[in-house]
């Protein structure tokens, strides 16, 4: 019933960050198949860091026997959390028994971090599954609004150049992904001098000349900045890079994972000034995550493997709007399948996301067509996306 293998994944240009530079990933792909209809997903697997990133696909193998040794529940609701919600309304019959049991299954394994990513993929592929049996679109059955809101381009969809040594490298990465956002993520380190040249460099090339710019950047910094870092990049921004700061949306989980929370207070506040927001990244797995950064913050990067899965990112949603910070939905380096799961929350974003794992990976990588519209650059709306 459940087929689980490794995705090798080859990438279009080497991809780095300040713990790694990968040219090729393995994911994790599951396929379960149940009265003749077969549910798929993917669950992205970053190379480990402490802290950060838990697992691998060894894990995954390990988590899958833990899976199997667990007899299901009886008469279990595991969306009985969303009861007063919007969000995830089932059918009765089979289907809907069938997806329950398998969820009491996961739901009997502790979220510990490690544990994570494996819940998401076997969430995925039985949601994907139910979807397929009851005729409807996950992002419907998320909810009704997230669906419509899907329909039109209205979310800004970001690509990411990422951080190597070679600036020429990185800016040479822009040729992918212009033809369809303007939209630009920035992997940066905690290099001031260095953050300084690429985003002139970037400027430079896709802003400097253009009048009809429309695009906006975010940094995402992986957790590599201190609050002094933070506030001498602030003081480069109102100087040497003043031209850059109209176009700067936002600072991405610029503090680390584990931090004095009172000075990172201090930063947001001096970038709230400023009209830029702070989101966290790395730091959001739970709606206690979402709780405690509240005060740091201004928004929320929600991935899939971090939150185990479409119930856990909707939670965190649901928290987000709760203490007003705004949302965004990202997702780790993966095919198009990863691509069309993140799709489906992307209607309850407040901008938008950075679902841009097919511009990062070989087309001959793909397992299935991408369910959603690129507007690209020839368009009134480029730089957004919406469902086919």
């Amino acid at each position: 019933m459940y087929k689980l293998q490794p995705f090798i994944l080859n990438l279009v240009n080497p991809f780095g960050t300040n713990h790694s530079v990968t040219t090729q990933r393995t994911n994790a792909y599951l396929e379960i198949t149940y009265l003749g209809i077969t549910g798929m997903a993917e669950a992205g697997l970053p190379p480990k860091k402490q802290n950060c990133y838990f697992t691998d696909y060894n894990d995954i193998e390990v988590f899958f026997k833990i899976f199997q040794s667990i007899k299901p529940l009886e008469k279990y609701d595991g969306f009985d959390q969303f009861k007063q919600t919007p969000y995830f309304k089932l059918e009765d019959g089979e289907a809907k028994d069938f997806l329950n049991s398998q969820l009491s299954i996961l739901d009997q394994i502790p979220n510990d971090p490690i544990h994570l990513a494996s819940k998401s993929l076997f969430e995925c592929a039985l949601i994907d599954w139910y979807c397929k049996k009851t005729n409807k679109s996950i992002s419907q059955f998320i909810s009704n609004e997230n669906n419509e809101k899907l329909k039109i381009p209205n979310k800004r969809n970001f690509y990411t150049i990422s951080l190597l040594e070679n600036i020429d490298e990185v800016i040479s990465q822009l040729d992918v992904g212009l033809p369809y956002t303007p939209n630009i993520k920035i992997k940066v380190g905690g290099d001031l001098e260095y953050i300084r040249n690429v985003l002139i460099r970037v400027y430079d090339k896709i802003i400097k000349d253009n009048h009809n710019f429309n695009g906006l950047l975010s940094i995402d910094c992986n957790s590599s900045w201190q609050p002094e870092t933070a506030l001498k990049f602030l003081d480069i921004l109102n100087t040497e890079l003043i031209q850059i700061k109209p176009y700067l949306y936002m600072i991405e989980q610029p503090f680390p994972l584990n931090f004095d929370k009172e000075l990172w207070y201090i930063v947001k506040e001096k970038y709230q000034e400023q009209k830029i927001e702070i989101y966290a990244d790395e730091s959001i797995k739970t709606q206690q995550d979402v709780i405690e950064l509240q005060k740091v913050v201004t928004g929320v990067n929600v991935k899939l493997e971090k939150s185990s899965g479409y119930r856990g990112a909707i939670a965190n949603f649901i928290k987000a709007e709760e203490l007003m910070l705004k949302k965004w939905v990202g997702i780790m380096i993966g095919s198009s399948l990863i691509a069309n799961q993140a799709i489906n929350l992307l209607g309850l974003a407040t901008i938008g996301g950075d679902i841009d794992g097919t511009l990062l990976v070989e087309k001959s990588c793909h397992k299935v067509d991408e369910q959603f519209i690129w507007h690209r650059a020839n368009s009134e709306f480029w730089g957004m996306i919406s469902l086919k």
